[in-house]
């Protein structure tokens, strides 16, 4: 019982705490019913693994679905694994540690899962194991195991067979054939199908390399249909602990099959130690960023369309106090706040920060100011590491599409599944930017390929109404709000990976004439603190909007026009030249209380004379972290990936 016991509380907390990332696990796979699909999966060894882990993963879709169907999978695994090695009532706690193992490498995946390429990831390894098991079972091999020679044939008709369906994992049966001890084998029979499990382990893979697989790598022939954790240079060794824990539990399950019977008690005591060792593992390799999974939950609901939802989880009662949040979760934040027309109110009431994505299982070593830059470093063991995904993989092209920059949405989209696979997400994101650019017969293809899923049928059938029909997707909520914001001047340029500065400077140079379009003008003029260029997007603001029934200016905006007046008082107004800005503020119906924040913070200010920058940071904000005073003269060092 307490293996399952186990199990179970495992599977609980995997779904209670990692709903949104397994969600967004099958968003970033694909699985397509077609022949050609599994041709294509099948070019590779260990394609038949794949395509099924594939199809697997789709049931993600709904995460307690998904997460029911791997626990009975790996209720099955454990319950074959009692079987097949006769695990004894004491050993009955060994079966428990391939299941350990196979959690620890779900869930250690954080950020990895822009980066990994291999297709059905998440299930890869469970299904790996049951297949493996399953040629195992006593009913098939313990018919032939009285014979050397049927036994000698079966292990190398699994790893002839296995290897181009299963890749690497088709071994496994093979080591275990190999060195399991059955009573009755004589040292002679040991010895031979060892060895021979050793030669075809070894040999197998290198004869499909040279009359096969010829486009594979020669280094990855025997790791085909496993994660490879290697991004550039960098070779992330952390990832392959869990994978070292599962291949030692097997080695433990056939190496107890070698001891004589002991105590019970002792053996209960090992087994104990064992599955105590395999909690701890878990426990160590569980990815707990905080803000990864605020992340993935912000992006989950943008792309409903909750734009609530998403400001709910940038305003988790943590968030902003433990750490500071992730670039992407700001500019999502301000994206949800622009499409809810309360940016120009709301945007500093929320933390800000830049904290560095981390790749590994812990985080980077952090110093966290509760508001503004986070200061980081990288400590030199391997314990830390930097994340190479940018925010080109993990919302760039979710930014781009809702900003109107669709060719850059298109574009990251494409390089993203050349580089990685294509997946549920990218091909989304096709579809939506070939409408905004009408593309048709693009958006028509994509449509028609995620018309063959299981989950995303519908979600094609709602965006195929819009072909051929601009005045339908005008009137739209989702669209309405972005073909505005794609009249971009034709111009060749690029980002250089760095989302936010390309945005903000594109923006903040521009002008426009839809007030939809004006407002992020004059937004991203701000976050730039740039003087000359926020007075003339200010001015068209309030010219476009002056006759509006019950206008007002919103009170950042009014604070920055307010700071920008009172920093150059005597300088010529840009909204109303032979004025000077101290003179033209007097024009400007400003709120009461923004003048007296002002002076309030000025005042504070001269209090904390003596006050290093940190220092200031913490005094003032209190009472003025959500004004556009303190994110411009405090709110420094911005790094943006």
């Amino acid at each position: 019982m307490a293996p399952l016991c186990s199990l179970l509380m495992g599977v609980a907390y995997l779904y209670l705490r990692e709903s949104e990332v397994l969600f967004r696990m099958q968003e970033l796979s694909l699985f397509l019913p077609t022949k050609h699909f599994l041709r294509t999966s099948l070019v590779y060894p260990g394609g038949l693994l794949t395509w099924a882990s594939a199809f697997m993963t789709q049931f993600f879709h709904h995460p307690l679905l998904g997460v029911s169907l791997l626990a009975l999978a790996w209720i099955f695994i454990l319950g074959l694994t009692a079987v097949i090695f006769r695990l004894r009532k004491a050993w009955l706690l060994l079966a428990a540690l391939p299941q350990m193992a196979l959690l620890a490498a779900l869930v250690q995946t954080g950020y990895w899962i822009y980066c990994t390429k291999l297709q059905g990831y998440p299930w890869v390894p469970t299904l790996g194991i049951l297949f493996s098991l399953l040629l195992l079972l006593p009913t098939l091999y313990n018919r032939i195991r009285g014979n050397a020679w049927l036994r000698l044939a079966y292990m190398s008709l699994v790893a002839l067979a296995g290897y181009p369906l299963m890749g690497a994992w088709g071994f496994l049966p093979v080591g275990v054939m190999g060195f399991m001890r059955y009573e009755g084998d004589r040292r002679i029979t040991r010895l031979t199908l060892a060895l021979c499990a050793i030669a075809l382990i070894g040999l197998v893979p290198e004869l499909y390399y040279q009359w096969t697989y010829t486009q594979v790598e020669h280094k990855q022939i025997y790791l085909a249909a496993m994660p490879c954790f290697q991004y550039g240079a960098s070779d992330l060794h952390e990832f392959r602990y869990a994978y070292y824990a599962l291949a030692l539990s097997f080695v433990l399950l056939v190496l107890q099959t070698w001891i004589k019977p002991v105590g019970q008690s002792l053996t209960a005591l090992i087994g104990l130690v064992l599955m105590g060792a395999g909690i701890a593992g878990v426990k160590a390799r569980w990815y707990s960023d905080t803000n990864y999974h605020k992340e993935i939950a912000m992006l989950n609901a943008i792309e409903r369309l909750d734009w609530e939802g998403a400001l709910k989880t940038m305003r988790s009662a943590d968030m902003g106090k433990q750490m500071p949040p992730t670039r992407l979760m700001v500019m999502l934040k301000n994206l949800a706040l622009f499409r809810l027309g309360r940016i120009g109110d709301e945007m500093f009431r929320y933390p800000e920060g830049a904290e560095q994505y981390c790749l590994c299982g812990r985080h980077i070593t952090t110093i966290a100011t509760p508001q503004g830059d986070s200061l980081t470093h990288q400590d030199n063991s391997t314990d830390h590491i930097v994340c190479p995904v940018r925010i080109t993989q993990s919302g760039g092209k979710m930014l781009y599409y809702f900003y109107g920059k669709e060719q850059f949405s298109y574009r990251w989209c494409m390089e993203d599944g050349v580089e990685f696979g294509w997946n549920v997400n990218v091909l989304k994101y096709m579809v939506k930017t070939s409408l905004v650019t009408e593309d048709w017969n693009v958006a028509s293809k994509y449509i028609n390929l995620l018309k063959q899923t299981r989950y995303h049928k519908a979600w094609a059938e709602h965006y195929e109404q819009f072909l051929h029909r601009r005045k339908l997707m005008e009137h739209d909520p989702e669209f309405a709000s972005i073909l505005p914001m794609a009249n971009f001047p034709n111009r060749l340029d690029g980002d250089m990976t760095l989302v936010e500065m390309y945005l903000l400077r594109t923006f903040s140079t521009g002008m426009g004439a839809d007030p939809y379009y004006q407002e992020m003008t004059l937004v991203c003029s701000m976050i730039m603190k740039d003087i000359n260029l926020f007075w003339p997007r200010f001015q068209r603001y309030v010219v476009m909007h002056q006759n509006d029934a019950g206008f007002r200016v919103p009170t950042h905006y009014q604070e920055a026009a307010y700071l920008f007046s009172m920093l150059e008082p005597q300088r010529e107004s840009a909204m109303w030249p032979g004025l000077t800005n101290a003179q033209a503020a007097e024009k400007i119906p400003f709120d009461p209380s923004v003048k007296q924040r002002y002076a309030d913070f000025m005042q504070f200010n001269a209090q904390c004379g003596n006050m290093s920058e940190a220092q200031k940071k913490q005094a003032f904000l209190p009472r003025f972290g959500d004004t556009f005073y303190y994110f411009y003269f405090l709110v420094r060092n911005q790094k943006t990936n």
